[in-house]
Protein backbone atom coordinates (compact mmCIF):
# COMPACT_ATOMS: atom_id res chain seq x y z
CA UNK A 1 0.00 0.00 0.00
CA UNK A 2 2.77 2.51 1.14
CA UNK A 3 4.37 1.74 -2.29
CA UNK A 4 1.47 2.25 -4.55
CA UNK A 5 1.11 5.66 -2.32
CA UNK A 6 4.63 6.82 -3.27
CA UNK A 7 3.80 5.56 -7.15
CA UNK A 8 0.93 7.87 -7.07
CA UNK A 9 2.56 10.68 -5.44
CA UNK A 10 5.30 10.56 -7.81
CA UNK A 11 2.49 10.96 -10.73
CA UNK A 12 1.21 13.70 -9.73
CA UNK A 13 4.11 15.77 -8.88
CA UNK A 14 5.49 14.65 -12.72
CA UNK A 15 2.76 16.22 -14.23
CA UNK A 16 2.32 19.24 -11.40
CA UNK A 17 5.65 19.83 -12.77
CA UNK A 18 5.21 19.17 -16.08
CA UNK A 19 5.34 22.23 -18.74
CA UNK A 20 3.43 21.45 -21.80
CA UNK A 21 3.81 22.88 -25.72
CA UNK A 22 1.47 25.82 -26.83
CA UNK A 23 1.88 26.99 -23.04
CA UNK A 24 2.93 31.00 -22.50
CA UNK A 25 5.23 32.32 -20.03
CA UNK A 26 4.94 35.76 -19.07
CA UNK A 27 7.54 37.50 -17.28
CA UNK A 28 8.20 38.71 -14.62
CA UNK A 29 4.65 37.06 -13.13
CA UNK A 30 5.93 33.23 -13.65
CA UNK A 31 9.58 33.89 -12.80
CA UNK A 32 12.64 31.64 -14.13
CA UNK A 33 10.59 28.46 -12.57
CA UNK A 34 8.84 27.02 -15.26
CA UNK A 35 12.11 27.33 -17.59
CA UNK A 36 14.07 25.78 -15.13
CA UNK A 37 11.97 22.93 -14.64
CA UNK A 38 12.31 22.47 -18.97
CA UNK A 39 16.17 22.25 -18.58
CA UNK A 40 15.72 19.96 -15.49
CA UNK A 41 13.58 17.38 -17.29
CA UNK A 42 15.69 17.71 -21.13
CA UNK A 43 18.25 15.59 -21.30
CA UNK A 44 19.82 18.00 -24.33
CA UNK A 45 19.93 21.26 -23.90
CA UNK A 46 20.79 23.58 -26.86
CA UNK A 47 20.54 27.61 -26.00
CA UNK A 48 20.72 30.04 -28.76
CA UNK A 49 21.15 33.79 -26.86
CA UNK A 50 22.27 37.07 -27.12
CA UNK A 51 22.71 38.45 -23.33
CA UNK A 52 23.35 36.10 -20.14
CA UNK A 53 24.24 37.27 -16.96
CA UNK A 54 21.74 35.72 -14.74
CA UNK A 55 24.22 33.54 -12.26
CA UNK A 56 20.82 31.57 -11.65
CA UNK A 57 20.59 30.41 -15.08
CA UNK A 58 24.60 29.92 -15.65
CA UNK A 59 24.80 27.64 -12.83
CA UNK A 60 21.74 25.76 -13.80
CA UNK A 61 23.60 24.80 -17.34
CA UNK A 62 26.99 24.82 -15.31
CA UNK A 63 24.54 21.72 -13.59
CA UNK A 64 23.10 20.50 -16.00
CA UNK A 65 26.66 19.35 -17.88
CA UNK A 66 27.74 18.33 -14.22
CA UNK A 67 24.93 16.10 -14.42
CA UNK A 68 25.75 14.34 -18.03
CA UNK A 69 23.27 16.32 -19.89
CA UNK A 70 24.56 17.41 -23.33
CA UNK A 71 24.79 21.64 -23.61
CA UNK A 72 25.86 23.58 -26.32
CA UNK A 73 25.27 27.48 -26.01
CA UNK A 74 25.64 29.90 -28.94
CA UNK A 75 25.88 33.35 -27.16
CA UNK A 76 26.37 36.83 -28.65
CA UNK A 77 30.12 37.61 -27.76
CA UNK A 78 29.80 41.60 -28.54
CA UNK A 79 26.17 43.02 -27.54
CA UNK A 80 25.40 46.48 -28.63
CA UNK A 81 26.66 49.17 -26.26
CA UNK A 82 27.65 46.49 -23.57
CA UNK A 83 30.49 44.02 -25.41
CA UNK A 84 31.26 43.00 -22.50
CA UNK A 85 28.28 41.52 -20.77
CA UNK A 86 28.61 37.70 -21.70
CA UNK A 87 31.95 37.41 -20.71
CA UNK A 88 31.88 36.46 -17.63
CA UNK A 89 29.11 33.69 -18.89
CA UNK A 90 31.53 32.97 -21.53
CA UNK A 91 34.33 31.80 -19.54
CA UNK A 92 32.36 30.07 -16.73
CA UNK A 93 30.90 28.00 -19.26
CA UNK A 94 33.70 26.97 -21.02
CA UNK A 95 35.33 26.48 -17.75
CA UNK A 96 33.04 23.76 -17.32
CA UNK A 97 33.21 22.31 -20.31
CA UNK A 98 30.21 23.58 -22.09
CA UNK A 99 30.56 24.06 -25.67
CA UNK A 100 30.13 27.76 -26.14
CA UNK A 101 29.39 28.29 -30.25
CA UNK A 102 30.51 31.35 -32.03
CA UNK A 103 27.40 33.17 -34.02
CA UNK A 104 27.65 33.37 -37.92
CA UNK A 105 29.81 36.53 -38.20
CA UNK A 106 27.45 37.13 -41.44
CA UNK A 107 25.19 38.51 -38.96
CA UNK A 108 25.89 42.06 -37.25
CA UNK A 109 23.97 40.55 -33.88
CA UNK A 110 22.68 37.21 -32.67
CA UNK A 111 19.95 38.43 -31.01
CA UNK A 112 17.37 35.07 -31.24
CA UNK A 113 16.48 33.98 -27.60
CA UNK A 114 15.62 30.15 -28.20
CA UNK A 115 15.91 27.18 -26.08
CA UNK A 116 15.70 23.56 -27.81
CA UNK A 117 15.17 20.39 -25.52
CA UNK A 118 16.02 16.77 -26.13
CA UNK A 119 15.42 17.54 -30.17
CA UNK A 120 11.87 17.77 -29.72
CA UNK A 121 10.60 20.93 -27.98
CA UNK A 122 11.86 24.53 -28.75
CA UNK A 123 10.79 27.70 -26.34
CA UNK A 124 10.51 31.14 -28.68
CA UNK A 125 11.65 34.06 -26.31
CA UNK A 126 11.54 37.88 -26.09
CA UNK A 127 14.10 37.81 -22.89
CA UNK A 128 17.43 37.30 -22.29
CA UNK A 129 18.54 35.94 -19.27
CA UNK A 130 19.03 38.44 -17.09
CA UNK A 131 18.49 39.56 -14.11
CA UNK A 132 16.67 42.58 -14.83
CA UNK A 133 14.10 39.70 -17.16
CA UNK A 134 12.46 38.27 -14.29
CA UNK A 135 12.32 41.13 -12.27
CA UNK A 136 11.06 44.63 -13.79
CA UNK A 137 10.49 43.68 -17.71
CA UNK A 138 7.91 42.66 -19.46
CA UNK A 139 8.44 39.63 -21.71
CA UNK A 140 7.08 36.38 -23.27
CA UNK A 141 8.25 32.98 -24.36
CA UNK A 142 6.13 30.21 -26.35
CA UNK A 143 7.17 26.31 -26.46
CA UNK A 144 6.45 24.68 -29.02
CA UNK A 145 6.71 21.04 -30.13
CA UNK A 146 5.45 20.48 -33.05
CA UNK A 147 8.29 18.65 -34.97
CA UNK A 148 8.96 20.12 -38.61
CA UNK A 149 8.99 23.97 -36.45
CA UNK A 150 11.77 22.73 -33.47
CA UNK A 151 13.36 20.69 -36.87
CA UNK A 152 13.52 23.71 -38.69
CA UNK A 153 14.69 25.97 -35.93
CA UNK A 154 17.43 23.36 -35.18
CA UNK A 155 18.54 22.94 -38.79
CA UNK A 156 19.22 26.76 -38.94
CA UNK A 157 20.62 26.76 -35.87
CA UNK A 158 23.39 24.01 -36.70
CA UNK A 159 24.07 25.87 -39.95
CA UNK A 160 24.38 29.25 -38.15
CA UNK A 161 26.63 27.36 -35.61
CA UNK A 162 29.02 26.45 -39.36
CA UNK A 163 28.53 29.49 -40.29
CA UNK A 164 27.23 28.55 -43.45
CA UNK A 165 24.48 30.69 -45.36
CA UNK A 166 20.80 28.37 -44.40
CA UNK A 167 17.43 29.48 -46.32
CA UNK A 168 14.45 29.13 -43.79
CA UNK A 169 11.35 28.00 -45.45
CA UNK A 170 8.78 27.00 -42.34
CA UNK A 171 5.61 29.16 -42.85
CA UNK A 172 5.14 29.59 -38.84
CA UNK A 173 8.51 30.09 -38.11
CA UNK A 174 9.94 34.04 -39.21
CA UNK A 175 13.71 34.61 -39.14
CA UNK A 176 15.63 37.89 -39.66
CA UNK A 177 17.35 38.77 -41.82
CA UNK A 178 15.67 36.23 -44.20
CA UNK A 179 11.75 36.84 -44.04
CA UNK A 180 10.83 39.08 -40.66
CA UNK A 181 10.28 42.41 -42.87
CA UNK A 182 8.32 41.20 -46.00
CA UNK A 183 6.03 37.84 -43.43
CA UNK A 184 5.75 40.93 -39.93
CA UNK A 185 4.54 44.03 -43.38
CA UNK A 186 2.13 41.28 -44.78
CA UNK A 187 0.25 40.44 -41.72
CA UNK A 188 -0.16 44.55 -40.89
CA UNK A 189 -1.05 45.05 -44.37
CA UNK A 190 -4.13 42.37 -43.96
CA UNK A 191 -5.00 43.47 -40.52
CA UNK A 192 -8.73 43.62 -40.63
CA UNK A 193 -9.95 44.84 -37.07
CA UNK A 194 -7.11 45.56 -34.60
CA UNK A 195 -3.34 45.31 -34.18
CA UNK A 196 -1.77 45.43 -30.60
CA UNK A 197 2.09 45.24 -30.17
CA UNK A 198 4.48 45.32 -27.48
CA UNK A 199 7.49 46.60 -28.81
CA UNK A 200 10.76 47.88 -27.04
CA UNK A 201 11.63 50.30 -30.11
CA UNK A 202 9.58 51.12 -33.35
CA UNK A 203 11.84 53.01 -35.80
CA UNK A 204 11.73 51.08 -38.66
CA UNK A 205 10.14 53.61 -41.66
CA UNK A 206 7.96 50.83 -43.79
CA UNK A 207 6.47 49.13 -40.33
CA UNK A 208 5.32 52.73 -39.02
CA UNK A 209 3.78 53.40 -42.41
CA UNK A 210 2.12 50.08 -42.23
CA UNK A 211 0.61 50.79 -39.06
CA UNK A 212 -0.23 54.60 -40.08
CA UNK A 213 -2.03 52.92 -43.07
CA UNK A 214 -3.46 50.39 -41.17
CA UNK A 215 -5.04 53.00 -38.66
CA UNK A 216 -6.01 55.30 -41.69
CA UNK A 217 -8.68 52.12 -43.19
CA UNK A 218 -10.07 51.74 -39.76
CA UNK A 219 -7.44 49.30 -37.84
CA UNK A 220 -7.79 49.71 -34.52
CA UNK A 221 -3.48 49.99 -33.85
CA UNK A 222 -2.36 50.42 -30.11
CA UNK A 223 1.35 50.19 -29.32
CA UNK A 224 2.77 49.58 -25.66
CA UNK A 225 6.25 50.76 -26.02
CA UNK A 226 9.69 51.50 -24.41
CA UNK A 227 10.41 54.83 -26.10
CA UNK A 228 11.51 57.37 -24.42
CA UNK A 229 10.76 60.58 -26.55
CA UNK A 230 6.73 60.66 -27.12
CA UNK A 231 7.56 63.86 -29.29
CA UNK A 232 9.39 62.10 -31.55
CA UNK A 233 7.84 63.02 -35.39
CA UNK A 234 7.28 59.37 -35.84
CA UNK A 235 5.14 58.97 -32.47
CA UNK A 236 3.30 62.55 -33.48
CA UNK A 237 3.14 60.92 -36.98
CA UNK A 238 1.52 57.76 -36.20
CA UNK A 239 -1.13 59.61 -33.33
CA UNK A 240 -2.31 61.42 -36.36
CA UNK A 241 -2.97 58.62 -38.07
CA UNK A 242 -5.01 57.57 -35.39
CA UNK A 243 -2.92 54.89 -33.34
CA UNK A 244 -3.24 54.34 -30.23
CA UNK A 245 0.84 54.86 -27.99
CA UNK A 246 1.01 54.39 -24.11
CA UNK A 247 4.15 54.87 -22.94
CA UNK A 248 4.56 52.05 -20.35
CA UNK A 249 5.86 53.02 -16.69
CA UNK A 250 5.11 49.75 -14.58
CA UNK A 251 7.25 47.21 -16.56
CA UNK A 252 9.96 47.85 -18.89
CA UNK A 253 9.05 47.14 -22.30
CA UNK A 254 11.20 44.39 -23.82
CA UNK A 255 8.77 41.92 -25.10
CA UNK A 256 8.26 41.73 -29.05
CA UNK A 257 4.97 40.83 -29.88
CA UNK A 258 2.34 41.38 -32.21
CA UNK A 259 -1.19 39.81 -32.05
CA UNK A 260 -3.89 40.63 -35.20
CA UNK A 261 -8.10 40.51 -35.14
CA UNK A 262 -8.01 38.51 -32.30
CA UNK A 263 -6.33 35.24 -34.20
CA UNK A 264 -2.99 35.65 -34.69
CA UNK A 265 0.58 36.45 -32.27
CA UNK A 266 4.06 36.60 -33.74
CA UNK A 267 6.24 36.30 -30.56
CA UNK A 268 10.02 36.17 -30.38
CA UNK A 269 13.10 38.23 -30.97
CA UNK A 270 12.68 40.67 -33.44
CA UNK A 271 12.41 44.75 -32.63
CA UNK A 272 10.51 46.89 -35.20
CA UNK A 273 14.02 48.33 -36.22
CA UNK A 274 15.97 48.30 -39.51
CA UNK A 275 19.37 46.54 -37.83
CA UNK A 276 16.69 43.85 -36.12
CA UNK A 277 14.83 43.28 -39.58
CA UNK A 278 17.95 43.52 -41.88
CA UNK A 279 20.82 42.38 -39.91
CA UNK A 280 20.61 40.20 -37.09
CA UNK A 281 19.76 36.38 -36.66
CA UNK A 282 16.07 36.87 -35.16
CA UNK A 283 13.57 34.12 -34.53
CA UNK A 284 9.80 34.82 -34.19
CA UNK A 285 6.87 32.17 -33.98
CA UNK A 286 3.56 32.24 -35.67
CA UNK A 287 0.69 31.09 -33.45
CA UNK A 288 -2.31 30.42 -34.25
CA UNK A 289 -4.18 29.30 -30.63
CA UNK A 290 -6.05 30.44 -28.31
CA UNK A 291 -4.34 29.13 -25.56
CA UNK A 292 -1.66 31.45 -25.75
CA UNK A 293 -3.91 34.80 -27.71
CA UNK A 294 -6.59 34.80 -24.51
CA UNK A 295 -3.67 35.02 -21.73
CA UNK A 296 -1.79 37.86 -24.09
CA UNK A 297 -4.74 40.11 -24.42
CA UNK A 298 -5.44 39.62 -21.12
CA UNK A 299 -2.13 40.98 -20.09
CA UNK A 300 -2.35 43.02 -23.03
CA UNK A 301 -5.34 45.26 -21.67
CA UNK A 302 -4.07 45.05 -18.23
CA UNK A 303 -0.67 46.86 -18.95
CA UNK A 304 -2.57 49.82 -21.12
CA UNK A 305 -2.53 52.36 -18.38
CA UNK A 306 -2.48 55.21 -20.69
CA UNK A 307 -5.03 58.56 -20.67
CA UNK A 308 -7.36 58.52 -23.26
CA UNK A 309 -4.95 55.66 -25.14
CA UNK A 310 -3.10 58.18 -26.40
CA UNK A 311 0.69 59.45 -26.16
CA UNK A 312 1.56 60.62 -22.70
CA UNK A 313 4.58 61.11 -20.75
CA UNK A 314 4.89 59.15 -18.02
CA UNK A 315 6.75 62.11 -16.02
CA UNK A 316 3.23 63.87 -16.30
Amino acid sequence: MHTIKNFFAFIIILFSASIHANTLIIEPNDGREPILQLMQQAKSIDLILYGLTDPVFIDALIHAKKSGKNVNVMLEPLPYKNATQNLDAIQKLKAANINVLTPNPAFQLLHQKTFIFDHQKALVMTMNLTKSSFKNQRNFAILIDDPSQVQEIEKIYKADALHQKVTPNHPNLIFSPDNSRSTILNFINHAEKEIKIYAQSVSDYQIIGALAKAAERGVKVEILTEGQNPTQKKWEFLKKSGVKICFKHRYFIHAKVIVIDKKIVILGSTNLTKPSFDKNRELNVFVKDNNIIDPLLKTFDNDWQCRNGSIWDRSS
